[in-house]
């Protein structure tokens, strides 16, 4: 960006322009969003603003931003947070960036915790892996009955979880707890969790180093990881299900776009029922349901 550059419109421009040569998807809304950001302004703001001369501190943090995402920082860590569910939360470098897609889990979970005939009344929900939390608490925040306990081996993303459990006003039903899957759960839980919701890690080791550079380079193996086979961890959801879950209680997991057949394989070998696929908003099969064992009213 030449010394010259210094209104927003003329930022905005260049900035697109050296995105997009970088092969920075959403070029334009990146730039602006960044922009945004550096001045302390929203992007409808921006757009009032568009011969705003932009020079000294603003002009410095601005070009450390677009440094920054040019070798593959993602947009939202560089920010320090995300949309999630139509509501911001604060994400950190070294813990996984929530997508979009996962949206589709939350739908899901939602529909399999607010049934038509409301006989969950206080329902309970585990989820594995939270990360920076959005998962578990957008869901306490839709239902307001809903109690959700969280694990994560990660200390940060759990402190994350809180932090952002905090900020949505969901601290009293979103417990985020430090360790390995189904360790940290309270013993009281056991066979009485209506729903078990995961977003483990699916990618085949050896596919990792092919990821787009934001993930690959920023997003943390852990969360990526699914094993050489990128199933590892859905066995070991498949195994705690069994022993968490009420009888008739669901799991609701993401899986990657190739494997469906492979987890309801899975599944199915570990006694669950009722499976089904739900497709992203691409199309794609992104979400994986099934029922465990059935109630004594036989649901």
């Amino acid at each position: 960006m030449a010394a010259q550059l210094k209104t927003v419109r003329q930022l905005i421009r260049v900035t697109t322009t050296y995105f997009e040569e970088k092969g920075v998807e959403s070029a334009r809304l990146n730039a602006e969003r960044l922009l945004a950001d550096a001045l302390g302004l929203s992007r409808l703001e921006l757009y009032f603003q568009h011969d705003r001369p932009v020079v000294g501190a603003e002009l410095a943090r601005y070009r450390d931003y677009v440094r920054l995402r040019a070798t593959g920082v993602p947009l939202q860590t560089i920010l320090g947070e995300t949309e999630f569910y139509s509501r911001p939360f604060k994400v950190e470098a070294g813990v996984f960036v929530p997508r979009p897609e996962t949206e589709r889990l939350v739908e899901v979970a939602i529909s399999l915790l607010t049934p038509p005939d409301h006989r969950l009344l206080a329902p309970v929900a585990v989820e594995v892996g939270c990360g920076t939390g959005v998962i578990a608490v957008t869901l306490a925040v839709e239902i307001p009955q809903l109690e959700v306990y969280a694990t994560d081996v990660d200390s940060g993303a759990v402190a994350l979880g809180n932090h952002n459990a905090h900020r949505h006003g969901v601290t009293a039903r979103v417990h985020c707890l430090v360790g390995n899957r189904f360790d940290p759960l309270p013993q009281r839980l056991h066979e009485g969790v209506d729903l078990l919701v995961s977003n483990p890690p699916y990618i085949r080791r050896a596919e990792i180093d092919g990821l787009p550079v934001e993930v690959a380079q920023h997003d943390p193996h852990a969360a990526l990881d699914g094993g050489e086979d990128g199933l590892i961890f859905y066995r070991a959801l498949a195994a705690g299900a069994v022993h968490w879950l009420r009888p008739g209680g669901h799991l609701a997991v993401e899986i990657g776009a190739d494997q469906a057949p492979e987890v309801t394989d899975i599944l199915t070998r570990s006694g669950a029922e009722d499976l089904a696929v739900t497709e992203d908003y691409a199309g794609l099969p992104r979400v994986l349901t099934a029922r465990f064992g059935r109630g004594q009213d036989g649901t």
